[in-house]
């Protein structure tokens, strides 16, 4: 991507999340939801500029936010807020400020939910271009297990309500979290979402194959 739409991206971001914060009083917190899965956005912009040893500093990081990006998607139960669906064999409601509402946390859930998602290829490939990375089975191993660890993060993020900044305000409270507590529901969970990650990563590699089908 290069400077220009790197900068639409960072203005647009801004704004959505202002206009969240500000206007949008039943969804205000997906401006703090969105911010957190920009940043594996950000971090992946910076990646072919930096050394070895940034980089992996820069990998580190984007590790630590890239299960924002997937976690924006379990936002979608939010809807239920919504009047526009009464209930059951009820035709849905035509109030357009709840339209709007739904326009906007589905927008912000798929833009950057995808976007986010995908940067787990410029990932792969900047470790294959460095050759920490040579091998297809390793980057398969490598998705497999950041799709796991992003998982994990899902559900403490989702059902402790623990946050990525945790690990540096409280980290050794939130490694046990993380590590030690574990039940037959939190693997349930964590194998299920590393199944949607999987296949909405499968969606992405998908549409690109699509776009190099139609220019040759």
């Amino acid at each position: 991507m290069n400077k220009k739409y790197r900068w639409y991206s960072r203005i647009i971001t801004i704004l959505y999340c202002i206009y969240m914060l500000l206007y949008a009083d039943r969804y205000d917190f997906m401006a703090l939801n969105v911010l957190l899965a920009y940043i594996p956005i950000e971090i992946s912009f910076h990646f072919k500029q930096v050394g070895n040893r940034l980089f992996f500093l820069l990998g580190m990081l984007w590790l630590l936010f890239y299960p924002n990006a997937p976690y924006l998607f379990t936002d979608f139960f939010h809807l239920e807020q919504l009047s526009i669906y009464p209930g059951m064999h009820q035709i849905f409601g035509l109030s357009i400020s709840d339209w709007v509402s739904f326009s906007l946390l589905t927008v912000g859930i798929c833009i950057y939910g995808f976007l986010g998602l995908a940067t787990i290829f410029t990932m792969l490939d900047e470790c294959f271009r460095r050759k920490i990375l040579q091998k297809k089975w390793q980057s398969i191993f490598f998705i497999l297990l950041v799709n796991l660890l992003s998982s994990l993060a899902i559900f403490v993020g989702r059902f402790d309500r623990l946050h990525s900044i945790h690990l540096v305000t409280k980290p050794v409270q939130t490694l046990q979290i993380i590590f030690l507590k574990w039940s037959t529901d939190k693997v349930q969970f964590i194998l299920l979402l590393t199944g949607v990650q999987l296949l909405l990563l499968a969606c992405i590699v998908g549409l690109d194959k699509m776009k190099l089908g139609d220019k040759v």
